[in-house]
């Protein structure tokens, strides 16, 4: 039989979790902790304990993803701006969990309360009595096939566009040098800002969108951020924020070292995981970022200290380091062609998200 009841009546919520990047170092292990941020699907970090298990799914409380549904199973730990739906006891037969987070996606971003244009969040009160009706358990089976179905495809336009993005990080073809000269002397290589962690972020959520800049870091060097902060924010240590203008690379230093990301547009702030390559005044019309973040990603991440997960990039190291540039017309020819794959790969990005709301539309079929 269908169960037609408040959101509150059918299940439990589980509040999150207040831990501190010091916990997180000092407990580091194997079981995940989930946050509200959706980069990496939403793991924030890996500690030795944990405090949930079994299926549930988590919904983003606070932020531009508000709303955003996750399917978790087995042991882990739910975070800041997160909370957990379980089914309560008497229902937990009768309804899939990973069929609830594809179904009802559509909803919870429709429950979110704020600025359509800023930060969004989630009442809670809201939510419990908000009435729905959840199908039989062969009806949540056979829409669950068509959910993963397009999930399916997406995954594909993900292996499409990682390969074509992988190509662009190869090294291009050969040039006629006309300058050759230190990295330390063609860039400013400034580090990002201490202390920009996930709790100061959270208390210092901006009020308005114009009072917002985005936070990029080593943690999210695809398209995706960190989220925002406010603007004047002053960190612990008495400093303002740094905020950087495009066209700059920023440059991971942890994990990921030596990987570059070109920004072309907008201002930002970063966090101490990366480093912003600023062009010294003198070089700015010998150079091409573009095609620089293309040319010298291989050496880039030949530069780090090794090739695990723990690997850094050292400033001073890579400052030492030549390159060497052709004529500005030949950099920025190769980069218009650059650009247009970068287009490419934007178009199976829109085509990924198109995937995605429908996925996000609720599936409606006889009973």
């Amino acid at each position: 039989m269908p169960i037609n009841e408040k959101i509150g009546e059918i299940f439990d919520f589980i509040p999150e979790t207040n831990l501190t990047e010091d916990y997180f170092y000092e407990h580091k292990g194997s079981f995940p902790v989930f946050s509200g941020q959706t980069d990496e699907l939403g793991i924030v970090t890996y500690i030795d304990s944990y405090n949930q298990s079994g299926d549930c799914t988590t919904v983003t409380t606070y932020g531009n993803n508000a709303g955003k549904l996750y399917f978790r199973t087995g042991n882990y730990t739910i975070g800041r701006n997160c909370m957990g739906i379980k089914p309560k006891d008497k229902y937990k037969s009768e309804i899939n969990m990973k069929w609830f987070s594809f179904k009802f996606q559509g909803l919870f971003y429709k429950l979110r309360i704020g600025d359509p244009d800023g930060q969004r969040s989630l009442n809670r009160m809201l939510i419990e009595n908000f009435k729905i009706s959840i199908p039989s358990s062969h009806v949540q089976e056979r829409q669950l096939k068509l959910y993963e179905k397009t999930e399916k495809l997406k995954q594909r336009v993900d292996q499409i566009s990682m390969e074509m993005e992988q190509f662009l990080k190869s090294k291009i073809a050969g040039f006629k040098t006309i300058h050759h000269e230190k990295i330390g002397i063609i860039f400013t290589l400034e580090g990002g800002n201490s202390g920009l962690t996930e709790e100061f972020v959270y208390h210092n959520r901006p009020s308005r969108k114009t009072d917002a800049i985005s936070i990029l870091s080593g943690a999210t060097i695809q398209d995706n951020t960190l989220g925002s902060i406010q603007k004047d924010a002053i960190l612990e240590n008495g400093n303002p924020l740094k905020i950087y203008s495009s066209p700059t690379i920023l440059v991971i230093r942890k994990g990921s070292a030596g990987s570059m990301r070109y920004i072309d547009q907008g201002e930002f702030t970063t966090n101490d995981d990366a480093y912003v390559m600023i062009v010294n005044p003198e070089w700015k019309d010998k150079i091409d970022l573009r095609w620089f973040s293309y040319q010298y990603q291989e050496l880039f991440r030949n530069l780090v200290t090794s090739k695990s997960d723990n690997a850094t990039f050292s400033k001073e190291y890579v400052e030492e380091q030549y390159v060497s540039l052709p004529d500005i017309k030949h950099q920025q020819k190769i980069a218009d062609n650059l650009h247009k794959l970068d287009t490419i790969i934007q178009k199976l990005k829109d085509l990924k998200k198109i995937s995605t709301d429908l996925m996000e539309c609720e599936i409606v079929e006889c009973q």
